[in-house]
């Protein structure tokens, strides 16, 4: 893993653009090997990992993970809002029209001190040695934060740390070889500019902040059970798992127990911080949490043994202490912070 130089973010009242200057190392509370899900999906590892390096804590801006909900076929990708981002950490993130190449996209907006979130082919990131490295094409996104174009080298954020790619992968990457470059039937790829255009909020005013965001979120939770409503569905997406195989549980296990164990996970880390900023909730709600997190684990452990016996497995008791836990934390939480609901036009 690349070590970068750690930065916070200040604002010269004289002059609209940024300038960074050095900051003491954070404690990485989020990403441990302590952690029960050590990866959550690769838009928030990735965002973790940036925040990070930017010297700035990434639990604050968790409390959106109370909205998670069952979609029907997967739990809610959970993702840091862009409104979040802006008003806490003083970043704005938009969407990058791309329409020359991408390497000249990248160089300029880096140039203006900004990190360039872009959907990647992780064939050409060195830091999937032990996945998709030069095996398989799998789409992930990456945040670059630094890029030599002459000397074809660029640096990025990327699940649990920071990388470099060079040589064939930054060709690769930046869509330069033959077989790429000249191929007008691939699309462009997604892309977003995070600009830091504001100091971030601290002390008081950043823990009102999270304080008023999580009634705003509370007021935008799921108006049933969504572990309920996901239990409903599981008998039949066991018969599935069992009759697809080893690649339809892999996938299933990353959309359905990981989005809601690490969800869970990551609201914990929210309430901790909120406990140390002066707003503590009971420890009936943060066990909770917890609970969800570890006990979404177990459920997958049960499906992997399911699958290699060839016998379905109801989970019955996981599915029990899940929709417990999933009461407890959220109307402990509505008891502690309150919602704001949302106004219905």
């Amino acid at each position: 893993m690349e070590q970068s130089t750690v930065t916070d973010f200040a604002v010269d009242i004289d002059d609209a653009a940024p300038r960074r200057t050095i900051a003491a190392p954070l404690p990485r509370l989020l990403h441990g090997e302590e952690s029960i899900w050590q990866e959550t999906n690769c838009y928030m590892d990735l965002w973790i990992e940036l925040l990070y390096g930017w010297g700035l804590d990434p639990r604050p801006a968790l409390a959106f993970t109370v909205t998670q909900d069952y979609e029907g076929d997967h739990f809610t990708f959970f993702k840091y809002p862009q409104a979040d981002l802006e008003l806490l950490y003083g970043t704005v993130v938009q969407e990058t029209a791309i329409y020359d190449t991408l390497e000249a996209h990248i160089v300029e907006q880096v140039r203006r001190g900004h990190a360039m979130l872009v959907e990647m082919d992780s064939f050409y990131l060195p830091d999937t040695r032990a996945t998709a490295y030069r095996t398989g094409h799998v789409k992930t996104t990456i945040a670059i934060d630094a890029i030599d174009p002459i000397a074809q080298r660029l640096s990025y954020y990327h699940s649990l740390g920071h990388y470099a790619a060079e040589g064939e992968d930054y060709q690769g990457l930046m869509r330069l070889t033959p077989e790429l470059g000249g191929n007008g039937n691939i699309l462009f790829p997604y892309a977003e500019c995070a600009k830091r255009v504001r100091a971030p909020l601290a002390g008081r005013a950043l823990s009102n902040a999270v304080a008023q965001l999580m009634r705003h979120h509370l007021g935008r939770r799921p108006a049933q059970n969504p572990i309920s409503r996901w239990r409903e569905e599981f008998p039949a997406q066991v018969e599935t798992i069992l009759a697809r195989g080893d690649a339809y549980f892999h996938h299933y296990g990353f959309n359905l127990p990981r989005q809601l164990g690490a969800n869970f996970e990551m609201l914990h880390h929210c309430l901790t911080w909120l406990g140390e900023h002066g707003y503590p909730v009971p420890a009936s709600v943060r066990t909770a949490t917890l609970s969800i997190a570890s006990e979404c684990k177990v459920l997958q452990f049960r499906l992997a043994r399911a699958m290699a016996r060839r016998r379905p497995d109801a989970c019955s008791e996981s599915l029990d202490n899940l929709e417990a836990a999933y009461v407890t934390a959220i109307e402990g939480l509505v008891a502690s912070f309150g919602s704001v609901e949302p106004v219905h036009v």
